[in-house]
């Protein structure tokens, strides 16, 4: 694929990864929207970047209600998506049940419906619309999910990891489906990188982590955006998970 000709919707796209890959596919020429849940975050960007083919759009991907009108909007005004990248969310670290003292706590369903709602069924109902689309108006495409390194498991992440294994798991299934339409899927599972989201990491952990990397850092928001790039521009890869982590194994 012709990164220039592609109409890209990237999702958690008004901070950290996702706006790094927001604005390099746009600076290649692609017209790109922005989603974001992030009010506050959205109110601190402008309307539009790079001449107008970057815009950044308020919307919450883990209600049914709002991403339908969504795609919809984008098809009318530009004649459909081509790439969805699946990047958005949400982090709440926490153990299964831990001892606190003579307490004990346990991890909250509240963070755990949350943080399901916006990696998962957020990335269904996006996935979901978006192929639909394509394959109504017989237009070829890319899904590309975004996964973590913590898709293996990892302690104090049980809605996170969970989340992320399943990310891996409907890649794979739809790259089955999709495939006769078209439609390539592919996932990135990414390592660490200085994000609002990994900044929420105590230090100390983040340093083990660091220590633990073979290469001894962590992945810049520009590495990940150029994978992206990669896979959008690569029409025979399909199907598979992309690990961009530096070496590191949990």
């Amino acid at each position: 694929m012709n990164v220039a000709e592609q109409r890209i919707v990237v999702t958690g796209g008004a901070s950290g990864i996702g706006l790094a890959m927001a604005r390099r596919l746009s600076s290649l020429g692609a017209r790109v929207w922005a989603v974001d849940r992030d009010a506050a975050r959205l109110a601190e960007l402008p309307a539009s970047e790079a001449g107008g083919r970057l815009e950044f759009v308020a919307c919450d991907i883990g209600d049914e209600a709002q991403v339908e009108p969504l795609v919809r909007r984008i098809d009318e005004a530009a004649g459909g998506v081509t790439v969805l990248i699946n990047n958005a969310a949400v982090l709440k670290d926490q153990a299964l049940v831990a001892r606190l003292g003579r307490n004990i706590r346990r991890h909250s369903l509240t963070d755990w419906e949350d943080t399901l709602r916006s990696n998962l069924t957020g990335t269904f109902l996006m996935a979901r619309q978006v192929a639909e689309s394509m394959i109504r108006a017989r237009r070829h495409g890319l899904i590309v999910n975004v996964s973590s390194i913590s898709r293996a498991g990892n302690p104090g992440q049980s809605a996170y990891a969970a989340s992320k294994a399943a990310v891996d798991a409907l890649t794979v299934t739809w790259s089955q489906e999709l495939a006769a339409y078209g439609i390539r899927v592919v996932a990135l599972a990414p390592g660490f990188v200085e994000t609002n989201m990994t900044r929420g990491i105590p230090p100390m952990f983040l340093e083990r982590i660091r220590e633990r990397t073979p290469l001894k850092r962590f992945g810049t928001l520009d590495e990940f955006a150029h994978v992206i790039q990669f896979i959008v521009e690569n029409d025979y890869l399909h199907g598979k998970v992309l690990e961009l982590d530096g070496g590191l194994r949990f």
